[in-house]
């Protein structure tokens, strides 16, 4: 039951410096974790330099973001980039545990871990535990947890095995068209200012939510809708959008940051179809 969020590679350009930036995405990254998304596309726009560039801080503090703090210092080496990321917010979901006690660990708890020697993996407890699987040592593996013998077992797992929402995925795309043509089986649903009022088609849309349990939302960037992204395009981008829909209608700015609008549309989403598409969440 999958919600997928695609962001432009352009969603940075109104940023003027590294800081801005980092707010920013901090910003977005919490709205993807509270209305539970499980994937997030970036999509290229055939933009090069600057916009190149932000594509790929984007993309680093996003995962960054959804690695749990103890794996961050070694999956993400010091660098330039990561200049402010002592502002991004917590994210507090339930693949971010605090606890690092053996005893707090219970059969079948999930955990995210790094290869920390041969044999032995880091999963944010106050020793190493041992492990015979080979995984990175820079990339976090996701493991299952059992007592066995009071020692703890670990089972590598994907993450969609996990009954509860436990974070999201990073993809970039470099064309958003054939990633939406291949998602034929999901509800695909793009977010403009000159579409339909989400409340005159929300009644049908959640009908075919229903059906698919499966959405892709899609955002524009901050100066230029998806049809204004891709002027040549337009006319084949819309034979792979289900639904053009405005969730802010009557807007009383001149513009909707991307910011806003994610957390605008995911918050009304979650409203009208959030159970079909989304696993239980950190209190249910």
């Amino acid at each position: 039951m999958p919600l997928e969020i695609a962001l432009s590679d352009t969603s940075l350009s109104d940023c003027a410096d590294l800081r801005q930036k980092t707010i920013k995405i901090g910003q977005i990254a919490r709205a993807i974790a509270v209305f539970k998304v499980d994937s997030v596309v970036i999509y290229q726009t055939n933009s090069e330099g600057k916009i190149r560039r932000d594509l790929n801080l984007l993309e680093k503090l996003l995962r960054y973001m959804d690695t749990p703090q103890y794996l961050r210092r070694t999956a993400f080496p010091m660098a330039p980039s990561l200049k402010y990321a002592g502002i991004l917010p917590p994210l507090r979901m339930q693949s971010h545990p605090i606890a690092q006690s053996m005893k707090s660990v219970s059969n079948g708890d999930f955990r995210w871990g790094i290869q920390a020697g041969p044999g032995k993996v880091d999963i944010g407890l106050n020793e190493l535990i041992d492990c015979d699987e080979s995984i990175s040592n820079r990339d976090p593996t996701l493991f299952k947890l059992r007592w066995v013998d009071s020692a703890i077992q670990l089972s590598v797992v994907e993450r969609s095995s996990t009954e509860r929402y436990f974070g999201f995925d990073v993809k970039v795309t470099d064309s958003l068209i054939k990633h939406l043509e291949n998602s034929s089986s999901k509800t695909r649903i793009a977010l403009s200012r000159t579409g339909v009022p989400y409340s005159s088609i929300e009644s049908e849309i959640k009908s075919v939510v229903g059906n698919t349990r499966d959405v892709i939302a899609i955002i524009g960037g901050p100066r230029r809708g998806i049809r204004e992204l891709f002027p040549k395009e337009k006319d084949t981008l819309k034979e792979f959008i289900d639904y053009w829909v405005n969730t802010i209608d009557d807007q009383g700015t001149e513009t909707v940051r991307v910011e806003e609008a994610v957390w605008a549309s995911l918050a009304m989403f979650n409203s009208s179809f959030g159970p079909d598409v989304t696993k239980p969440g950190y209190f249910k």
